[in-house]
């Protein structure tokens, strides 16, 4: 495959430099979870407010100036930005911290289930839009959308359900489970890639659709 990791030049192409700029912030996420700098029970969720506002504003701004570390993420179709989420199966840890009595249901059933579901229907979703098959467009609008809902609801639910002054829903088990590794890689890592992936996805549809 032409200019998948280099250019003729030896310069790196627009998706090695994205998968570098991933891979270096996937590992300054796991450095701050196992240092603890969202495990504070009682307090606002401010850090992990941070680490998901930062990459979304920083993907928001080289998008807008066509810069070059989420270049790889533009460059690639429809289909592939799709097949890409396939790692929200990944939904089913939330299940498994509910059944073991680590996370409240409030929280837990609605983001596990919402996400296992984008996560399944993935790759068919994008293999229908790989094939062009009738109606795929709009399968592929309705995808992202819900796939956004997803997130937001699961934000939502993981804030109102935690021990900080915005948990109103907040029982004898709150959602504080999420603010320490492993689980606090969800929202501060998957949660704003895959923010970005929808954003992605749903440019490259208004940019391909039909003109006339």
């Amino acid at each position: 495959m032409e200019n998948v990791v280099t250019a003729d030049n030896g310069r790196p192409t627009a998706l090695a430099t994205t998968l570098s700029v991933l891979v270096g912030w996937f590992l300054l996420s796991v450095w701050l979870a196992l240092n603890g700098a969202f495990g504070r029970p009682g307090q606002p969720p401010i850090g992990l407010a941070v680490m998901l506002a930062v990459p979304l504003a920083v993907f928001a701004l080289d998008t807008r100036v066509r810069g070059p570390l989420f270049e790889g993420l533009r460059r690639l179709d429809l289909a592939s930005l799709i097949a890409a989420q396939t790692y929200r199966i990944g939904g089913v840890f939330f299940l498994v911290a509910w059944r073991a009595g680590t996370l409240p249901g409030g929280f837990a059933l609605p983001a596990g289930i919402g996400d296992l579901a984008i996560g399944l229907s993935a790759p068919f979703v994008a293999a229908a839009v790989a094939a062009r098959r009738r109606g795929s467009r709009a399968l592929a609008w309705t995808w992202n959308i819900l796939g956004l809902a997803d997130l937001v609801t699961a934000l939502f639910e993981g804030v109102t359900h935690s021990r900080s002054p915005l948990g109103v829903f907040a029982g004898s088990l709150p959602s504080d489970a999420v603010t320490r590794y492993p689980l606090s890689l969800i929202p501060i890592f998957f949660v704003p890639l895959a923010f970005m992936l929808h954003i992605a996805a749903m440019r490259r549809l208004r940019a391909d659709q039909p003109r006339g």
